[in-house]
């Protein structure tokens, strides 16, 4: 399988799956920050918080409004969910009820997993080999458990290449 073709099985088919129902938007948006994170990375050639950084994920969102929300919505969402499992709870939530993101005057700010998963996934799609530079990704083939014995093995998935990994 190719890394696009793994992308849609392992991610992509499975995140779509899931976005809708309301009780999976913390999963969704768990997966969905480091797929995009990588893909900023990639782009970008830096760090994440970087100005660099934080400038590309304002213009894939530009419903955070401005380089101050995209810092805090990074930091918050990102650092939060994958961290600590969790984000303030007098600043930050998710709801499948507002638009992608929603800076409110209230200082509070809402995250839509579903719209954000499906923009996280179409910009990626939209712009794969960007996405798949850099670090291989993982793929699936069969991996021998005793090298003499040809029916010992494990089909399964690892970062090493093999012959169809453009990586």
């Amino acid at each position: 399988m190719t890394n696009q073709e793994n992308f849609q099985s392992w991610f992509a088919s499975n995140i779509r799956k899931m976005a809708a129902d309301r009780s999976a938007g913390f999963i969704v948006a768990m997966v969905c920050f480091p797929l995009l994170e990588r893909y900023l990375r990639q782009l970008t050639k830096a760090e994440p918080k970087s100005p660099k950084f934080i400038a590309a994920l304002l213009r894939l969102i530009p419903e955070l409004e401005s380089i101050e929300n995209a810092k805090t919505f990074w930091i918050v969402y990102r650092h939060g969910l994958l961290h600590d499992i969790t984000m303030s709870r007098e600043t930050h939530g998710l709801t499948h009820d507002s638009k992608i993101v929603e800076m409110r005057t209230d200082s509070k700010v809402w995250l839509n997993p579903e719209i954000f998963s499906e923009r996280v996934l179409t910009i990626i799609e939209k712009d794969f080999d960007i996405f798949e530079s850099g670090s291989p990704l993982p793929t699936v083939s069969v991996y021998p458990i005793i090298e003499a014995d040809p029916t010992s093995y494990y089909n399964g998935t690892s970062a090493t290449l093999n012959k169809d990994n453009k990586n």
